[in-house]
């Protein structure tokens, strides 16, 4: 069974009886199997952003339907929903968005204290996690102190501490330069391959797509066309992201090709 299903995604922003509303999603569907690494790409005003609030449960769709490991969040409200979000999610943001008050290792900790974990069982999971993206040595240092691709492995951490269903990230490597978004990436295959997480990733940028292991190219909307990542390696998918973005138009990232 899917870990993710959306089904005749539709979103309409102001009001049904305007001449011309706001469509941003038309009927669209999508599925993301367990232990799957994919991206999502578009055009701005694609309706890729409204995609990934939709899955995250931060937004409503106007008609259609997700499922999140058997489990219609539209059918959840108050605390019901914030607990799924809270076990069943995982959230990578581009700007972060840690707590500079807390220590790197508080801030990865966070989902887990406010899930009344045992402190034990905290500091071993946060151990875990931190040794496998490699952070350990900077686990009591304060956000400020630590590097911007840092900041991005200890939300990475943070985003996966819990064992999510699926992890959900949206333009991870926007504020890094390319070390850094190379590190930060190759984390994300590591996660995927070697602990069998479920990612979905949202970007503008086909160095960031080059990771990924299938693309779901979308367009007014829609789903576009797909894209599934072959055996002949990282640079021969880059190209053929490029390839299919020529195709599917609109302005993407000016990027150089990614390092093998």
């Amino acid at each position: 069974m899917p870990v993710l299903t959306a089904h005749g995604l539709t979103k309409i922003y102001g009001s049904p009886k305007e001449i011309t509303p706001t469509r941003a999603l038309c009927g669209l569907n999508l599925e993301v199997e367990t232990q799957e690494f994919v991206g999502v790409m578009g055009p701005s005003g694609s309706g890729k952003t409204t995609l990934l609030n939709i899955l995250a449960t931060i937004d409503t769709p106007t008609s259609g339907s997700i499922r999140i490991n058997g489990v219609s969040p539209a059918e959840l409200h108050g605390d019901e929903l914030a607990l799924f979000r809270r076990r069943k999610l995982g959230f990578v943001f581009q700007d972060f968005n840690l707590l500079n008050t807390l220590s790197v290792r508080d801030n990865i900790a966070l989902p887990l204290a406010l899930d009344n974990v045992k402190a034990k069982e905290i500091d071993r999971r946060v151990g875990e996690v931190a040794a496998r993206l490699g952070i350990t040595h900077i686990l009591d240092k304060r956000t400020y102190e630590i590097s911007g691709g840092e900041q991005q492995r200890a939300a990475i951490a943070r985003g996966i501490v819990h064992r999510p269903a699926i992890l959900l990230a949206d333009e991870p490597t926007g504020n890094l330069d390319s070390k850094a978004s190379y590190e930060v990436m190759q984390a994300f295959t590591d996660l995927n391959s070697s602990d069998g997480a479920t990612v979905l990733v949202v970007t503008h940028d086909p160095f960031v797509a080059s990771f990924c292991k299938r693309i779901v190219f979308i367009k007014d909307g829609k789903v576009f066309s797909e894209l599934r990542r072959g055996s002949d390696g990282r640079q021969a998918f880059f190209q053929k992201v490029l390839d299919s973005l020529s195709v599917l138009g609109g302005e993407f990232n000016d990027v150089a090709a990614p390092h093998v």
